[in-house]
């Protein structure tokens, strides 16, 4: 029952950091769009985007970590 719990407790993680993930993607796609189509960035777009990239560094590290138990 212990690796059961434990299991799916990973299982919940995983699945949780996954879709982080696919968030900070659905975030950062306008921003590179934008730059691709402006080639700039406003500092309110730049610190964004340096966020988003921050916190999805974040996320595999995390998912990697989660992986690896």
């Amino acid at each position: 029952m212990n690796n059961g719990y434990k299991s799916g407790y990973q299982d919940g993680q995983k699945e949780a950091l996954l879709e982080l993930g696919r968030k900070l993607r659905a975030m950062s796609e306008p921003l590179f769009q934008k730059l691709m189509k402006e080639q700039k960035f406003s500092d309110s777009d730049d610190i964004r985007l340096e966020v988003l990239n921050e916190i999805a560094d974040w996320e595999k590290e995390m998912l990697e970590a989660v992986i690896d138990d």
